[in-house]
């Protein structure tokens, strides 16, 4: 799930119509996933000016102490809520708030880092969480991304991810057989494309261009997306850009209305003096050809929030790889190399001794 929570927390879901039980809005019936991932974004508030300007000016040894204690009860306050949603939802022999407990000796080397993109890489109201770890033998790269706001940033935007897809942000695996079994392109898992499996997600804030706010409306709700969607600035950027970063990603059709911007509270879009026009901000890519499939692609109305949360169920194959049975295919391979190598150098000598043709017509 990629949603940005808007500052609100768990208690907000309270005044919500439906179920409060977040698992139970967003997952299919009769659905219990091996792995679950919330991408949050805004947990706290970004229009918050103390906070921001405090944030960037103090630095991490001077940051006030009622501040951290603030943002990290926001997360806390979600974790406790998701943990809760978790046992509610699933059997009692699957309680864990992420993964299956079945499955967690199979994840190893868990990682994750940060790429500040906000006011120049110096905040990080903008920018991406990368969380990597292993399942088995596969690398797997989940990327939480919040970038450049504003209608008229797109080149901004695919800077972003551009920075975010180049920086070599994690650590770098040291044992080479490590590096063949689980990274691609003879990558050491320090940057994202180096991973066999990537999900990105987030508040990516890509809008809708060249059309009016009136229009976009009249166009979403007589279902007419696909005219909107022409004209979606992160599509248009792939089609368009030979050098966008996000080229290398997969995204489901969408046929579902934008997720922001709304009245909080309602079904309203933007009837604020600066009456936004609505957008597809919110997005979940994904990225492992042969190795991942999309098996749904949904926005959901949570309206605690301006932005509407969006979900993808994914299917991904998994390798396990037998290390004695690898080391043995691997010297079965080197043998028949050699032998093959042996045939050849023993026909080209065949071939040297037998004069040329036009040698015996002398």
């Amino acid at each position: 799930m990629t949603w940005n929570a808007g500052a609100s927390t768990p208690a907000s879901l309270r005044y919500e119509q439906r179920d409060p039980n977040l698992l139970r809005l967003i997952l299919p019936p009769n659905r219990t996933p091996d792995l679950l991932v919330f991408g949050f974004q805004e947990l706290v508030d970004l229009e918050d000016k103390r906070l921001t300007a405090k944030t960037l000016f103090k630095g991490s040894k001077r940051k006030d102490a009622n501040d951290q204690d603030h943002m990290g009860r926001q997360y806390r306050d979600w974790r406790d809520h998701l943990v809760r949603c978790v046992e509610e939802y699933m059997p009692p022999s699957e309680v864990c708030i992420f993964v299956k407990a079945s499955l967690r000796s199979k994840i190893s080397k868990i990682e994750a880092a940060e790429v500040k993109r906000g006011m120049g890489g110096l905040h990080g109201n903008k920018g991406a969480l990368i969380l990597r770890f292993h399942f088995d033998d596969s690398s797997i790269c989940l990327i939480n991304c919040h970038l450049a706001a504003g209608q008229s940033n797109t080149m901004h935007r695919n800077n972003d991810i551009t920075a975010i897809l180049d920086a070599i942000a994690l650590p770098s695996e040291q044992d080479p057989s490590s590096c063949c079994d689980s990274y691609m392109g003879g990558g050491d898992g320090s940057m994202i494309l180096d991973h066999e499996i990537c999900i990105l997600n987030g508040d990516l804030n890509y809008r809708i261009d060249t059309m009016s706010r009136d229009v976009v409306i009249k166009a979403v709700r007589s279902g007419n997306l696909e005219k909107l969607l022409e004209r979606d600035q992160l599509l248009v950027s792939r089609r368009k850009n030979p050098l966008f970063g996000l080229k290398a990603f997969a995204e489901c059709p969408i046929n579902f209305d934008p997720t922001y911007k709304y009245d909080v509270g309602s079904d309203i879009y933007d009837s604020s003096e600066k009456n936004r026009a609505p957008a597809w901000c919110d997005r979940i890519l994904y990225r492992g050809p042969g190795k991942i499939r999309q098996l749904d692609y949904r926005r959901h109305d949570l309206r605690v929030s301006d932005h509407r949360p969006v979900t993808g169920t994914f299917k991904v194959r998994i390798k396990s790889v037998i290390s004695e049975k690898r080391q043995r295919t691997w010297e079965q391979c080197q043998q028949d190399f050699e032998a093959v190598k042996q045939k050849l150098a023993d026909e080209a000598k065949y071939a040297a001794s037998f004069p040329r043709i036009r040698d015996m017509h002398r």
